[in-house]
């Protein structure tokens, strides 16, 4: 069995191989050639019985993905509030298993902030790559921190960026993101004064931002736009007025907004449009939101691809586990 750390998983793939993990995660699993499990959260964490305040969430969730990738695995996750301005931790933190098909043995056990850091953003690459409208290249980024910088890093792997918007509720993080991206992209990237600002000026977007709460309404998306929340409940979209207003509502499972918006709406799976090898789109002026949160069979394939790397590469830590 290996043990990887977050060093060992950043050296052994790159978000490019990363992306093509996750699109064939999805494919598969549009074609019913992969199992994904629901979330299960143990606790939210605004219990004070539990904790004295408000902390964060603790899920578990595992997946089967086949095909050429026949990977099974496991997956911890803690998301937790306080652990950048506490701490100096990723937000989110936890333990990736990948286990043996044959023998239900793990075979790789790795370390999942630098992990997720890759899959959330190569999920809104796949995603912009199908639903994006042709000829796509201004990017809008709300939340500097780590995933803001990861998602325009993806974005630039399937589209032809040019022109960047950022906003953050943070001047400072707002302010460092603007130069350290401008120096490592060499495009130019713009501070936007609101969020509004960055939806109204964008082809694609993506909300970044924690706590999770509603930013984005309808009337700022434009005709042609795609705008990406990565929350899965798509809490940081006005939801009853968005979803009644755009043309499209895409997500990466079962449909989790209310009722109400359910019965006055279709949404279409991410997986069924990858596999179908088609674009969401029926016109450049249709105006779509992505919702989607971790999946499982996207850090199962991602993780696979690092297992096999880390091998390759001679990553990691051996031990015998029985």
């Amino acid at each position: 069995m290996l043990l990887l750390s977050s060093a060992d998983v950043a050296a052994a793939v790159s978000l490019h191989e990363v992306i093509e993990a996750v699109e064939q995660a999805q494919r598969l699993l549009g074609l019913g050639q992969a199992v994904n499990s629901p979330i299960y959260t143990l606790f939210a964490g605004v219990d004070p019985a539990i904790l004295p305040d408000p902390h964060g969430n603790f899920q578990f969730f595992s997946a089967y993905v086949g095909g050429d990738i026949r990977a099974e695995g496991i997956a911890s996750s803690a998301s937790c509030v306080h652990n950048p301005t506490r701490f100096r931790l990723p937000y989110a933190v936890g333990l990736q298993l990948i286990n043996d098909i044959t023998t239900g043995l793990p075979l790789a056990a790795m370390e999942r902030s630098r992990l997720t850091e890759l899959v959330t953003p190569a999920f809104s690459a796949v995603g912009a790559k199908c639903l994006a409208r042709g000829g796509a290249e201004t990017v809008g980024i709300l939340g500097c921190g780590n995933q803001g910088r990861t998602h325009l890093q993806a974005f630039r792997e399937v589209l032809g960026v040019t022109e960047v918007l950022a906003f953050d509720p943070r001047e400072d993080i707002l302010d460092h993101y603007v130069t350290q991206m401008s120096q490592q992209t060499g495009l130019a990237v713009t501070p936007a004064a609101c969020a509004e600002e960055v939806i109204r000026g964008s082809d694609v977007s993506a909300i970044a931002i924690n706590p999770c709460t509603p930013i984005v309404r309808d009337e700022w998306i434009a005709p042609g736009a795609l705008v990406i929340a990565l929350s899965g409940g798509g809490c940081e979209l006005h939801r009853e007025e968005v979803y009644a207003g755009v043309d499209l509502i895409v997500m990466d499972g079962p449909f989790s907004y209310g009722p109400e918006q359910a019965a006055k709406r279709q949404a279409v799976r991410i997986a069924d449009i990858v596999a179908e090898e088609r674009t969401g789109r029926q016109s450049d002026t249709d105006r779509i939101v992505f919702i989607h949160s971790g999946m499982a069979v996207n850090h199962v394939a991602a993780a696979q691809r690092v297992y096999q790397s880390a091998r390759e590469k001679g990553l990691g830590i051996e031990f015998d586990l029985l």
